[in-house]
């Protein structure tokens, strides 16, 4: 990073390919591994991997790794990058990496709660320092994914430190005003849609977003856009076999849901099933099996179903990711332009949140930080579900608010609170309207 600077267009392109494959590496090697072992408590066995390598290096797992790293993966290779440094300082870290990635940094340690204590580990002048060159200046980023790292961490921000959260949106208004000033367009559309999402997540400031956006309602979808012309909703639902074994269950418990129910009923062949609402509206359901051999008999699965949906004319309105972070990549390539929900149940992080919304640009995204669970992913599916069959739109914040009721107890709240829902993925909300502002 220190000899690419200053930055040009060949030195741009050189850094692309190395990031590109220090990131693969990072994450077959490393991270897959230290979350394959998510279940062994000993961290000498779990995190063997990392040992020998430097505060800089776990510095590069973590912001290379961000679609795929587990919150214990992170939170454990966060504690050993300042347990090997000669003086524990978050400045002498971000210095040490010349700045790279540091929004990505700082917008991870926001979404996994170690911001405060970061920060605590420089004095006062340089924390501050260190946010306001967080803001600044986006409008000459050659991408928008930085822009994306800000907006996503306000929300983890202005629950965890209001004063900090105050600050940030101080800079954004300062930053516009100096966009403003310069008559840059890039950098005017940039800050105002940051001083819009901000201000909105501010629940005593009544902000609609819709309105104030120019784009699609982001607190609920009306039924009639997820029906097709006979009012049937059509979901797939992507599931993958694994060595582990975790598609295979994933499948089965997904299954567990409609299995035995008299208002569900199931059909299916090798490849794939079928669940079909027998009361209500109709709603209608397809998900490959998580097949696990040769040549990929589960792509051939999804390839077969795809088929069908298309031979049948059945165009999926909400489709679900189920599986491990690695296996998104393969969904996301059959994603149905047709999708109004997507449910990733891995990261949305920047890259897939953008390759959703340029197939889907309206589509409405619940994410996680984690691998999808169990016992939030079901919950939530059947929420959806309950609404759909009952006639009703899909109303986000009632819906997540008595989903959250179902998860009091520790263990299963910290989990509930990694999934994202669509009204407050400020980044995904970020780049609709982003788009929707430069074509105007």
């Amino acid at each position: 990073a220190g000899r690419m600077l200053p930055p040009t267009r060949d030195t741009v392109s050189g850094m692309r390919s190395l990031t590109n494959m220090m990131a693969r590496k990072a994450k077959e090697y490393f991270i897959r591994e230290i979350n394959a072992l998510h279940a062994v408590e000993d961290e000498r066995v779990r995190f063997r991997r990392l040992e020998g390598l430097s505060p800089q290096e776990l510095y590069y797992l973590i912001v290379l790794g961000e679609d795929e790293i587990y919150t214990s993966s992170y939170l454990n290779v966060y504690k050993r990058i300042f347990q090997r440094m000669s003086v524990a300082r978050g400045d002498s870290l971000l210095l040490s990496v010349n700045g790279d990635y540091f929004r990505k940094f700082i917008k991870m340690a926001a979404g996994y709660n170690t911001l405060n204590d970061f920060l605590s580990k420089m004095d006062k002048d340089n924390a501050t320092t260190t946010m306001k060159a967080f803001v600044i200046r986006l409008e000459d980023t050659r991408e928008l994914e930085e822009s994306v790292d800000v907006a996503d961490s306000y929300s983890s921000i202005v629950g965890k430190n209001k004063d900090l959260a105050k600050f940030i949106l101080e800079q954004v208004k300062w930053n516009y005003d100096r966009n403003v000033q310069n008559n840059n367009k890039r950098g005017v559309v940039i800050y105002n849609l940051l001083q819009i999402l901000f201000e909105s997540a501010d629940t005593t400031s009544k902000v609609n977003l819709s309105e104030k956006l120019g784009i699609p309602p982001v607190y609920s979808v009306d039924r009639s856009l997820l029906t097709d012309d006979t009012g049937r909703v059509v979901q797939q639902v992507f599931f993958y076999g694994d060595e582990d074994k975790d598609g295979q269950l994933s499948f089965v418990n997904f299954m567990a849901m409609f299995r035995g129910k008299s208002e569900w009923r199931i059909s299916e062949n090798p490849n794939w099933v079928s669940i079909t609402s027998t009361r209500g509206k109709p709603v209608m359901i397809f998900a490959n099996k998580p097949l696990l051999g040769d040549d990929d008999p589960d792509q051939k699965a999804q390839e077969k179903l795809g088929d069908y949906l298309a031979e049948k004319d059945l165009k999926p309105t909400i489709v679900i990711h189920r599986g491990h972070s690695y296996h998104l990549q393969y969904t996301l390539r059959q994603l149905a332009p047709s999708a109004r929900i997507v449910v990733l149940g891995s990261c949305g992080g920047y890259n897939n949140l953008n390759e959703v919304l340029s197939v889907c640009e309206d589509a409405h995204i619940i994410s996680s930080k984690q691998v999808g669970t169990k016992t939030v992913n079901e919950p939530i599916l059947q929420a959806i579900n309950n609404s759909l069959v009952a006639g009703k739109n899909i109303e986000w914040i009632p819906l997540w608010r008595d989903l959250s009721g179902r998860f009091r107890d520790e263990a299963s709240k910290e989990k509930f609170d990694d999934y994202i829902p669509p009204y407050k993925n400020l980044g995904a909300i970020f780049i609709k309207a982003y788009r929707k502002a430069m074509v105007n």
